[in-house]
Protein backbone atom coordinates (compact mmCIF):
# COMPACT_ATOMS: atom_id res chain seq x y z
CA UNK A 1 0.00 0.00 0.00
CA UNK A 2 1.24 3.21 -0.93
CA UNK A 3 2.22 6.22 1.63
CA UNK A 4 -0.78 8.27 -0.24
CA UNK A 5 -3.12 5.80 -0.28
CA UNK A 6 -2.58 5.06 3.55
CA UNK A 7 -3.86 7.94 5.56
CA UNK A 8 -7.10 7.37 3.19
CA UNK A 9 -7.25 3.77 4.18
CA UNK A 10 -7.10 4.15 7.70
CA UNK A 11 -10.09 7.05 7.49
CA UNK A 12 -12.27 4.92 5.72
CA UNK A 13 -11.68 1.73 7.66
CA UNK A 14 -12.21 3.42 11.09
CA UNK A 15 -15.16 5.18 10.45
CA UNK A 16 -16.60 1.69 8.35
CA UNK A 17 -15.81 -0.50 11.33
CA UNK A 18 -16.06 1.77 14.19
CA UNK A 19 -19.55 0.50 16.04
CA UNK A 20 -20.73 3.76 16.72
CA UNK A 21 -24.16 2.20 18.37
CA UNK A 22 -22.66 0.65 21.87
CA UNK A 23 -19.82 3.22 22.25
CA UNK A 24 -21.77 5.45 24.25
CA UNK A 25 -22.05 2.01 26.46
CA UNK A 26 -18.59 1.26 26.28
CA UNK A 27 -17.62 4.76 27.37
CA UNK A 28 -20.07 4.82 30.63
CA UNK A 29 -18.49 1.57 31.50
CA UNK A 30 -14.80 3.09 31.65
CA UNK A 31 -16.19 6.31 33.18
CA UNK A 32 -17.73 4.37 36.43
CA UNK A 33 -14.14 2.80 36.23
CA UNK A 34 -12.88 5.92 36.06
CA UNK A 35 -14.79 7.40 38.62
CA UNK A 36 -13.31 5.02 41.34
CA UNK A 37 -9.96 4.87 40.20
CA UNK A 38 -8.57 8.32 38.91
CA UNK A 39 -8.64 9.95 42.42
CA UNK A 40 -6.65 7.25 43.75
CA UNK A 41 -4.22 7.42 40.67
CA UNK A 42 -3.74 10.91 41.63
CA UNK A 43 -2.90 10.42 45.08
CA UNK A 44 -0.56 7.68 44.53
CA UNK A 45 1.13 9.18 41.60
CA UNK A 46 1.48 12.73 43.97
CA UNK A 47 2.71 10.87 46.78
CA UNK A 48 6.13 9.00 44.92
CA UNK A 49 6.35 12.48 43.23
CA UNK A 50 6.57 14.28 46.69
CA UNK A 51 9.29 10.92 47.70
CA UNK A 52 11.25 11.80 44.23
CA UNK A 53 11.32 15.99 44.72
CA UNK A 54 10.38 16.39 48.23
CA UNK A 55 7.02 17.71 49.55
CA UNK A 56 7.88 20.87 49.87
CA UNK A 57 8.83 21.71 46.06
CA UNK A 58 5.90 19.32 45.19
CA UNK A 59 3.79 21.91 46.74
CA UNK A 60 5.30 24.91 45.72
CA UNK A 61 4.95 23.32 42.11
CA UNK A 62 1.19 22.47 42.47
CA UNK A 63 0.28 26.08 44.06
CA UNK A 64 2.47 27.61 40.92
CA UNK A 65 -0.15 25.39 38.76
CA UNK A 66 -3.17 26.23 40.29
CA UNK A 67 -2.20 29.81 40.29
CA UNK A 68 -2.81 30.05 36.14
CA UNK A 69 -6.14 27.85 36.62
CA UNK A 70 -9.50 29.49 36.89
CA UNK A 71 -10.65 29.90 40.31
CA UNK A 72 -14.62 28.77 40.20
CA UNK A 73 -16.28 25.90 41.35
CA UNK A 74 -13.56 24.89 43.93
CA UNK A 75 -11.09 23.79 41.49
CA UNK A 76 -7.88 25.03 44.07
CA UNK A 77 -9.37 24.35 47.19
CA UNK A 78 -9.49 20.51 45.70
CA UNK A 79 -6.42 19.86 44.34
CA UNK A 80 -4.44 21.77 47.32
CA UNK A 81 -6.49 19.15 49.08
CA UNK A 82 -5.73 16.53 46.72
CA UNK A 83 -1.98 17.09 47.07
CA UNK A 84 -2.27 17.84 51.39
CA UNK A 85 -3.55 14.20 51.21
CA UNK A 86 -1.46 12.61 49.35
CA UNK A 87 1.75 13.70 51.34
CA UNK A 88 0.31 12.58 54.32
CA UNK A 89 -0.02 9.00 53.49
CA UNK A 90 1.94 6.60 55.12
CA UNK A 91 3.16 3.71 52.53
CA UNK A 92 0.89 1.71 54.03
CA UNK A 93 -2.16 3.66 53.41
CA UNK A 94 -0.36 4.01 49.52
CA UNK A 95 -0.16 0.35 49.00
CA UNK A 96 -3.99 0.55 49.91
CA UNK A 97 -5.00 2.99 47.60
CA UNK A 98 -3.36 1.13 44.63
CA UNK A 99 -6.28 -1.46 44.75
CA UNK A 100 -9.14 0.84 43.80
CA UNK A 101 -6.41 2.95 41.51
CA UNK A 102 -6.32 -0.70 39.90
CA UNK A 103 -9.90 -0.27 38.94
CA UNK A 104 -9.29 1.72 36.38
CA UNK A 105 -7.17 -0.68 34.07
CA UNK A 106 -9.98 -3.20 34.45
CA UNK A 107 -12.47 -0.80 33.28
CA UNK A 108 -10.51 0.17 30.26
CA UNK A 109 -9.41 -3.45 29.40
CA UNK A 110 -13.05 -4.49 29.43
CA UNK A 111 -14.29 -1.48 27.28
CA UNK A 112 -10.59 -1.81 24.89
CA UNK A 113 -11.75 -5.86 24.07
CA UNK A 114 -15.50 -4.45 22.67
CA UNK A 115 -13.25 -3.03 19.87
CA UNK A 116 -10.31 -5.45 19.31
CA UNK A 117 -10.73 -8.59 17.41
CA UNK A 118 -8.63 -10.20 20.56
CA UNK A 119 -10.15 -12.06 23.38
CA UNK A 120 -8.22 -12.75 26.44
CA UNK A 121 -8.85 -14.73 30.00
CA UNK A 122 -8.50 -13.02 33.05
CA UNK A 123 -9.25 -9.72 31.68
CA UNK A 124 -9.54 -7.61 34.45
CA UNK A 125 -6.22 -8.51 36.29
CA UNK A 126 -4.59 -7.91 32.97
CA UNK A 127 -5.76 -4.63 33.21
CA UNK A 128 -5.41 -3.81 37.31
CA UNK A 129 -1.68 -4.93 36.41
CA UNK A 130 -1.21 -2.89 33.21
CA UNK A 131 -2.83 0.12 35.32
CA UNK A 132 0.11 -0.27 38.07
CA UNK A 133 2.80 -0.73 35.17
CA UNK A 134 1.59 3.03 33.82
CA UNK A 135 1.77 3.87 37.80
CA UNK A 136 5.08 3.79 37.92
CA UNK A 137 5.50 6.32 34.94
CA UNK A 138 2.54 8.79 36.66
CA UNK A 139 4.85 10.68 39.12
CA UNK A 140 7.54 11.43 36.11
CA UNK A 141 4.31 12.46 34.12
CA UNK A 142 3.24 14.56 36.62
CA UNK A 143 6.32 16.42 37.50
CA UNK A 144 6.91 17.04 33.96
CA UNK A 145 3.38 19.51 34.01
CA UNK A 146 4.62 20.91 37.73
CA UNK A 147 7.51 21.62 35.92
CA UNK A 148 5.99 23.90 33.18
CA UNK A 149 3.76 25.48 35.66
CA UNK A 150 6.23 28.59 36.22
CA UNK A 151 6.39 29.26 32.46
CA UNK A 152 2.84 28.64 31.53
CA UNK A 153 0.66 30.00 34.38
CA UNK A 154 2.37 33.83 34.10
CA UNK A 155 1.22 33.84 30.41
CA UNK A 156 -2.33 32.61 31.79
CA UNK A 157 -2.62 35.17 34.21
CA UNK A 158 -1.18 38.45 31.67
CA UNK A 159 -4.02 37.77 29.77
CA UNK A 160 -4.68 39.67 25.92
CA UNK A 161 -2.13 37.27 23.35
CA UNK A 162 0.41 36.33 26.45
CA UNK A 163 -2.71 34.29 27.51
CA UNK A 164 -3.11 32.78 24.21
CA UNK A 165 0.77 31.97 24.00
CA UNK A 166 0.19 30.30 27.67
CA UNK A 167 -2.50 27.98 25.86
CA UNK A 168 -0.24 26.81 22.93
CA UNK A 169 2.96 26.18 25.53
CA UNK A 170 0.38 24.04 27.68
CA UNK A 171 -1.22 22.59 25.16
CA UNK A 172 2.28 21.18 23.68
CA UNK A 173 3.18 19.94 27.44
CA UNK A 174 -0.30 18.11 28.29
CA UNK A 175 -0.23 16.76 24.60
CA UNK A 176 3.37 15.38 25.12
CA UNK A 177 2.96 13.66 28.70
CA UNK A 178 -0.76 12.56 28.00
CA UNK A 179 0.46 10.76 24.45
CA UNK A 180 3.29 9.41 26.79
CA UNK A 181 0.91 7.91 29.27
CA UNK A 182 -2.03 6.84 25.97
CA UNK A 183 0.87 5.01 24.19
CA UNK A 184 1.11 3.30 27.73
CA UNK A 185 -2.24 2.33 27.87
CA UNK A 186 -2.48 1.16 24.90
CA UNK A 187 0.88 -1.17 25.31
CA UNK A 188 -0.11 -2.49 28.65
CA UNK A 189 -3.34 -2.36 28.97
CA UNK A 190 -5.23 -2.72 25.72
CA UNK A 191 -5.22 -6.49 24.68
CA UNK A 192 -3.48 -7.85 22.01
CA UNK A 193 -0.01 -6.57 20.42
CA UNK A 194 0.13 -3.16 18.41
CA UNK A 195 3.19 -2.56 16.41
CA UNK A 196 4.97 0.22 17.82
CA UNK A 197 4.59 2.47 14.67
CA UNK A 198 0.64 2.21 14.98
CA UNK A 199 0.79 2.77 18.78
CA UNK A 200 2.82 6.00 18.31
CA UNK A 201 0.87 7.19 15.71
CA UNK A 202 -2.40 6.28 17.71
CA UNK A 203 -1.10 7.38 21.32
CA UNK A 204 0.12 11.26 20.16
CA UNK A 205 -2.48 11.43 17.74
CA UNK A 206 -5.54 10.63 20.70
CA UNK A 207 -2.87 12.45 22.99
CA UNK A 208 -3.25 15.83 20.61
CA UNK A 209 -6.94 15.44 20.98
CA UNK A 210 -7.20 14.83 24.67
CA UNK A 211 -5.25 17.71 24.91
CA UNK A 212 -7.22 20.29 23.52
CA UNK A 213 -10.28 18.98 25.09
CA UNK A 214 -8.31 19.21 28.17
CA UNK A 215 -7.73 22.98 27.54
CA UNK A 216 -11.69 23.26 26.91
CA UNK A 217 -12.45 21.70 30.32
CA UNK A 218 -9.86 24.64 31.67
CA UNK A 219 -12.35 27.27 29.61
CA UNK A 220 -15.54 25.54 30.62
CA UNK A 221 -14.30 25.90 34.66
CA UNK A 222 -14.03 29.61 34.02
CA UNK A 223 -17.43 30.11 32.55
CA UNK A 224 -19.90 31.20 35.83
CA UNK A 225 -22.56 28.56 35.93
CA UNK A 226 -23.36 26.94 38.65
CA UNK A 227 -23.00 23.01 38.30
CA UNK A 228 -25.61 22.50 40.89
CA UNK A 229 -28.28 24.47 39.12
CA UNK A 230 -30.21 21.18 37.60
CA UNK A 231 -30.25 19.77 41.05
CA UNK A 232 -31.64 22.25 43.39
CA UNK A 233 -28.64 23.93 44.40
CA UNK A 234 -26.96 21.12 45.97
CA UNK A 235 -23.13 21.34 45.37
CA UNK A 236 -21.35 18.23 45.69
CA UNK A 237 -24.15 16.66 43.18
CA UNK A 238 -23.51 19.18 40.87
CA UNK A 239 -19.44 18.94 41.08
CA UNK A 240 -19.94 15.38 40.23
CA UNK A 241 -22.61 15.35 37.90
CA UNK A 242 -20.45 17.77 35.44
CA UNK A 243 -17.21 15.60 36.11
CA UNK A 244 -18.59 12.33 35.59
CA UNK A 245 -20.54 14.37 32.34
CA UNK A 246 -17.14 15.86 31.20
CA UNK A 247 -15.03 11.96 31.94
CA UNK A 248 -17.34 9.99 29.73
CA UNK A 249 -16.90 12.48 26.91
CA UNK A 250 -13.26 12.21 27.15
CA UNK A 251 -13.40 8.21 27.23
CA UNK A 252 -15.69 8.88 24.20
CA UNK A 253 -12.78 10.05 22.39
CA UNK A 254 -10.26 7.55 24.12
CA UNK A 255 -12.33 4.71 22.90
CA UNK A 256 -12.34 6.26 19.47
CA UNK A 257 -8.73 6.81 19.19
CA UNK A 258 -7.56 3.33 20.30
CA UNK A 259 -9.97 2.10 17.43
CA UNK A 260 -8.06 4.05 15.24
CA UNK A 261 -5.19 2.77 16.36
CA UNK A 262 -5.91 -0.71 15.94
CA UNK A 263 -7.18 0.14 12.19
CA UNK A 264 -3.26 1.76 11.98
CA UNK A 265 -1.77 -1.26 12.79
CA UNK A 266 -3.77 -3.29 10.34
CA UNK A 267 -3.37 -1.00 7.59
CA UNK A 268 0.30 -0.68 8.11
CA UNK A 269 1.06 -4.20 8.49
CA UNK A 270 -0.75 -4.22 4.71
Amino acid sequence: MTSERTPRALLRETARSFPGSDVALWAAGATFFGLLGLVPLALVSLRVAGVLVGPDALRAGMDTAISGLPGGHGTPAALRTLTATALDMSWVQTLVVLFPASLYGEGLRRAFLQLSPARDRFTGWRGRLGLLALAVVAPVLVLAVLAAAPLVAPLYLRGGWWLVLGVVVAFHVVWVTVSVALVLVFRLVGPGRIGWKALLLGGFGTGSVLAGFLQGFLLFLAIPVEWSAPFGGLPIVGAVSALALWLYLLHVLLLAGYRATLVADDVLRG
